[in-house]
């Protein structure tokens, strides 16, 4: 691994800028200390110019909230939550406000019998707009286990319309998607997330020698996920690429994640962990464990 990051920084540090019809554009970059590594990144459903993020594992048990400028507008403290290891955040509404699900769901060496998952309300700013000494608590929180075992998971989304989450794991060759009810269950503490679907086997998007290189190493191992507004495309994070499944009204995700996926390579970034669509439903954004954190964004098709 030590390799492949030398490589990757020596080589990101002489390649050529991107082609001039390379829709990836890099819309910001932040230099707040409070974003160690970034693994979670959702839009507020507040305001279309503000992202939340958090960072991973062992980091404060704190939401982040940056906007399109590049500015850091503070941290949200989630009261009597820990950070064991959280690695994604998706957006939702419940009944008509926005709400934040916070997954504490990583597991390197597969040795959690039971994971987390947050529910919060949407944070309120101050009112010169920054989110400083404020904090707010989980509304729900949901425990489930893998009714296969313990998985390795950095990438979950919210569907609405089955008002559930799925959880996809972290796997080198085909990652199997589970799901959960996104609200706790009477009588049942402990919820099972359920196998409904395996990701086909896609070749890595490799377009520079660094996803070539983080293709060959690292493969097609999922870092993050999020469903657009309108519940109708898909977007899968690898550490090389976006993958972009979409589905025909009705039609369930068990089904639409069987199909071959769109991909598309990422530009030259360090481990991107973080991804979801805008509110708009008309950007993907990506950003990534670098120091100054990016942003980048790709325009979601049609």
């Amino acid at each position: 691994m030590r390799l492949l990051l030398l490589l990757v920084g020596l080589t990101s540090a002489v390649m050529a800028a991107p082609p001039k019809d390379d829709p990836w554009e890099t819309v910001a970059k932040f230099n707040a200390e409070e974003l160690e590594e970034i693994s979670g990144l959702a839009p507020s459903g507040k305001r279309p110019d503000i992202f939340w993020s958090h960072n991973d594992s062992g980091g404060d048990a704190a939401l982040h909230a940056l906007d399109l400028n590049g500015s850091f507008l503070g941290s949200v403290e989630i009261q009597d939550v820990k950070n064991k290891d959280w690695e994604d955040l998706a957006a939702f509404t419940y009944q008509g406000n926005p709400y934040l699900l916070i997954a504490d769901t990583g597991d390197n060496k597969h040795r959690r019998n039971t994971v987390t998952l947050h529910a919060v309300p949407e944070p309120k700013p101050n009112q010169d707009g920054t989110f400083t000494n404020t904090s707010v608590r989980a509304s729900w929180t949901l425990t489930c286990r893998y009714e296969d075992g313990p998985q390795d998971c950095e990438a979950i989304a919210v569907d609405q319309q089955g008002q559930r989450v799925l959880l996809l794991n972290k796997d080198g060759k085909a990652s199997a998607v589970y799901t959960i009810p996104l609200f706790p269950q009477p009588k049942t503490p402990t919820l099972i997330a359920k196998k409904i679907a395996t990701l086909p086997q896609t070749a890595n998007a490799a377009n520079n020698i660094v996803s070539f290189l983080k293709a060959g190493v690292l493969g097609a191992r999922v870092t993050g996920m999020d469903f657009s507004p309108q519940g109708t495309k898909a977007v899968v994070l690898t550490y090389t690429d976006i993958r972009l499944f979409q589905r025909k009204p009705k039609e369930p995700w068990e089904q639409a994640f069987l199909k071959e996926p769109t991909t598309i390579a990422l530009p030259t970034i360090y481990q991107p962990e973080a991804v979801c669509f805008g509110n708009d439903g008309q950007w993907i954004y990506v950003s990534s464990e670098e120091t100054p954190t990016p942003l980048v964004r790709y325009p979601a098709p049609k």
